[in-house]
């Protein structure tokens, strides 16, 4: 029978202890405590299964256990410092080994490691009846450059009922999987409503006749007891088998209603859906999700986006590299020419030699320029020499056909969990249109209103704790627009009052007050009211405009049928 056992506690240097000293104990390794100059190995008949789960942003180093934990006695400075928590389970039995790491891992991974703890694993099988592990946990963020504060939020005594809650769902969701119908909880006996009676304290020499086989009182009031409490939990156990399948029956009732609820499209649209949410599709998992769809979406346009730039960039900073090497070989050219001109000092040499160091400057102005150029664009392309640019350029010409795939694919995907969801939302409006329609049957154009009027629908009926008629509405509505008509009678009168200054200006200004209240209320409440009976106006409308097109559609067919038979006839 599988057996819950979740312990923690604090490893702490108040109470002599020792995070290294620990992890060594735990994990069976020979650790160094450099705070002490110890070394500590200790001696184990099976060899625990140790390993070091950390956040993806944590540094390298933390996965070697002798520094890791020297770095958490180098961090705490106090004398009673927390050094680490330590949280112990009992493994079920009736899992493998590798079942049982796996399950570890997993609970680890995603109640510790995911809220940025270091966890040191290590599972002891000693015992074969009591397979356990012990996970060490730092207390302080971890960051790349080493640990940093504490964080007290972990010290919560309500997040360690959840990990106690959590442990319990894991194990026994891994029971399940493999077919085990053995389940454990967190909750004591009392809070399941299993009374069973405490076992009491043998005492060394009642222990000692149990030893050699002689029955003691104390052992006798025990065995009866235990007996009692197997008998207790076999009751229990059954009481929660049967809960189990009356949930089950109501599981299954509730598929049934709402395989009602919904069309066959509608139901296939909406299993699509849960498995994009991972949870029961509803309007606000909906919501929630397509906003983070749309996020996703503008991270990768914007990917996209500088995908295309960077091509324009590398293309243009290229053509700058070769208009610099252009204007240095016109210039190489420039410089030859001065050389070969004669030696001879006559009005045309020099006016060619100053041509052509005028063309020099000009070239040399040129080239400056595209450097400029060239600079706007080497931080963002992260390059100082061409010879960098040019590393720069053709890894981009190797990397740019599958990001650019890869982006088309995530573009694809997105659009497929869009279009997968915007179904599933239609489903679930639909089916709650359908469902505010059938309490109006005498009103046929409801089943086409919006979602919008439904919902005004349903919050006038919930108001009124029963379903109202679409006739008293429209009753309200004229009512609403008499007394709204009559209350700025009311308040034009108090404002002529008080501009003649008669009476006392602070009582007819609350009397002002009190009316513009009183008006906005109404008119609000007469704005709902408006809108449900322009909804199913337009419903009206749409209703008649489907049985227009569907009798069109109709005597198209019977037009068909009478013209094929005809030529049959002939």
């Amino acid at each position: 029978m599988a057996i819950y056992h979740f312990s923690a506690k604090v490893i702490s240097r108040s109470k002599g202890q020792s995070s290294v000293k620990s992890a060594a104990y735990r994990s069976g390794e020979r650790l160094h405590d450099e705070r002490t100059g110890e070394t500590k190995k200790y001696k184990r008949k099976v060899q625990p299964e140790a390993m070091i789960l950390a956040p993806s942003h944590a540094p390298e180093w933390v996965h070697d256990r002798n520094r890791l934990w020297n770095e958490v006695e180098k961090i705490e400075k106090r004398k009673d410092a927390q050094l680490a928590r330590e949280v112990e389970v009992s493994l079920p039995r009736e899992l493998s080994n590798k079942q049982q790491k796996e399950l570890i891992i997993n609970y680890v991974q995603e109640q510790f490691v995911n809220k940025g703890m270091i966890a040191d694993i290590a599972i002891h099988r000693d015992n074969q009846e009591n397979p356990h592990a012990h996970v060490m946990l730092t207390t302080r963020e971890i960051s790349e450059e080493g640990f940093g504060k504490k964080n007290r939020e972990w010290n919560d005594r309500e997040l360690l009922n959840h990990w106690r809650e959590e442990w319990a769902n894991h194990a026994n969701k891994a029971l399940e999987r493999e077919g085990i119908q053995d389940r454990i909880s967190h909750l004591s006996h009392e809070a399941r409503g299993i009374e069973a009676l405490p076992t009491v304290h043998l005492g060394h020499v009642a222990n000692d006749m149990e030893k050699r086989g002689v029955q003691s009182d104390r052992g006798n009031i025990n065995r009866e007891r235990q007996e009692y409490n197997r008998l207790v939990v076999d009751l229990q156990k059954y009481r929660e088998e049967k809960k189990a399948l009356e949930q089950e029956k109501a599981r299954q009732q509730e598929q049934k209603k709402s395989a009602e609820k919904f069309t066959a499209a509608e139901l296939v649209s909406l299993q699509e859906a849960s498995k994009i949410l991972n949870a029961g599709p509803s309007l606000q998992n909906i919501e929630k999700r397509l906003e983070q769809l749309n996020k996703w979406e503008k991270r990768n346009d914007s990917n996209n986006q500088f995908i295309r730039w960077k091509d324009e960039a590398t293309q243009t900073v290229s053509n700058y590299y070769h208009e610099i090497d252009l204007a240095n070989q016109r210039i190489t050219n420039a410089q030859n020419e001065i050389n070969n001109i004669g030696w001879f000092p006559t009005k045309q040499n020099r006016e060619k030699k100053q041509n052509l160091e005028v063309n020099i400057a000009n070239e040399n102005k040129q080239i400056e320029n595209y450097k400029d150029k060239i600079n706007s664009y080497s931080e963002k392309l992260k390059f100082n020499s061409q010879q960098e640019f040019n590393l720069v350029k053709k890894q981009h010409e190797i990397e740019r056909p599958g990001l650019l795939e890869k982006n088309r694919d995530t573009r694809k995907q997105i659009n497929f969990y869009k279009d997968t969801l915007h179904k599933a939302e239609n489903a679930l409006k639909n089916s709650f249109i359908r469902e505010i329609a059938n309490k109006y049957p005498e009103r046929p154009e409801a089943v086409y209103m919006s979602y919008e009027t439904a919902k005004k629908i349903n919050q006038v009926n919930k108001s009124n704790n029963r379903v109202v008629p679409i006739e008293t509405i429209e009753k309200n509505v004229n009512q609403r627009k008499t007394e709204i008509q009559k209350l700025y009678g009311e308040f034009d009168r108090f404002q002529t009052i008080k501009e003649s200054s008669l009476g006392r200006n602070e009582l007819i200004q609350s009397q002002i007050s009190k009316v513009e209240k009183t008006i906005n209320a109404k008119q609000s409440s007469l704005g709902i009211l408006e809108s449900i009976i322009n909804g199913l106006e337009q419903a009206n409308r749409t209703m008649q405009q489907e049985q227009n097109r569907q009798q069109q559609t109709k005597n198209k067919t019977k037009r068909k049928n009478i013209k094929s038979n005809k030529s049959i006839e002939r």
